[in-house]
């Protein structure tokens, strides 16, 4: 029990829960919007370690190292030999990581986004990957010329102007799909496990058909993800150069449009007023008859009244 000098003295006891006041929409979605432009510190780190391991992995194929020798177990595994059943269906599953007719299959769907958000950032974001991986993976596959598993058997042909590391397949499909997660309006978290799920199948169909070795596998899937994680840096330089393209250019479609709104309109103006002042002559005209009818009715009931 608390005497009334206890009672007097005593705090009061803040409600439970943290006591949040409204935030505005616009300052949430600035704060949205630079979360997604500029890079955090996770990302950074992340960026640098799949870097690091990237780098160490091509040495691993430059260099006679474990790499090679996992390699050639997967090679002598014959995957493609022991189940000859699956390699018409892995032959069509694997066109989920071509780049053209992949693209072309889902670009109805970047459109369909950059439409419904009145912003051009999907299409944007989906040409300056296109040209960060085109440039960051041909060059890796320059550098290396290596062969493929159908060119020979030996894991370590390189420098002999092969194109087979690391994988195109595979990093393509990992920013095509990561795109999509990233753009996905919905359902975002099943698009990034499509993406996910995707990405690593298409992978490994690639190394059952003998089309690449699985260290090209591993560094497709790593080329992917660090044109993703250079997205957020870049993007913002892409879309400012692709509203300066594409502004004027709508500016200009929009002239020429209400030009054609405003010649379609006239001829409709000009026969409204024609009918107008057709239509005005009748109605005054009609008006003059009935007006002249009404008055001889008046004057012929006067004449019966003045005569009974």
């Amino acid at each position: 029990m608390f005497g009334r000098r206890e009672l007097a003295t005593a705090r009061p006891v803040p409600p439970e829960g943290p006591a949040t006041a409204p935030l505005d929409q616009s300052m949430i979605a600035r704060a949205r919007r630079s979360i997604r432009e500029h890079p955090s510190a996770w990302r950074t780190v992340t960026l640098v370690v799949v870097l690091v391991v990237y780098l160490a992995l091509t040495l691993g194929v430059l260099f006679n190292s474990p790499v090679i020798r996992v390699d050639r177990d997967f090679l002598r595994l014959d995957l493609r030999g022991q189940f000859p059943s699956w390699d018409p269906w892995i032959k069509h599953y694997v066109i989920f990581g071509q780049r053209g007719p992949a693209t072309l299959f889902f670009l109805p769907y970047f459109c369909w986004v950059t439409w419904r958000t009145r912003s051009t950032r999907p299409l944007v974001l989906l040409a300056t990957s296109f040209v960060l991986l085109n440039v960051s993976v041909g060059v890796v596959k320059l550098a290396t010329g290596r062969l493929g598993p159908r060119q020979t058997s030996h894991a370590h042909e390189i420098l002999v102007g092969g194109d087979i590391y690391p994988s195109g397949h595979v990093s393509n499909a990992v920013v095509l799909y990561g795109l999509i997660a990233m753009i996905a309006i919905k359902h975002r978290r099943f698009a990034v496990w499509s993406a996910v799920f995707l990405s690593v199948t298409v992978g490994l169909g690639t190394v059952y058909l003998d089309t690449h070795w699985f260290s090209d596998v591993v560094g497709g899937w790593f080329a992917g993800a660090i044109v993703l994680l250079l997205l957020p840096s870049v993007m913002p330089y892409a879309q400012r150069w692709a509203d300066a393209v594409t502004t004027p250019l709508l500016a200009r479609w929009r002239r020429r449009r209400g030009r054609t709104v405003q010649a379609a309109a006239a001829p409709q103006a000009v026969a409204s007023s024609q009918s107008a002042k057709t239509v005005t002559p009748v109605i005054s005209r009609a008006r003059s008859q009935s007006f002249a009818a009404t008055s001889g009715s008046r004057e012929a009931l006067d004449d019966r009244t003045r005569c009974g």
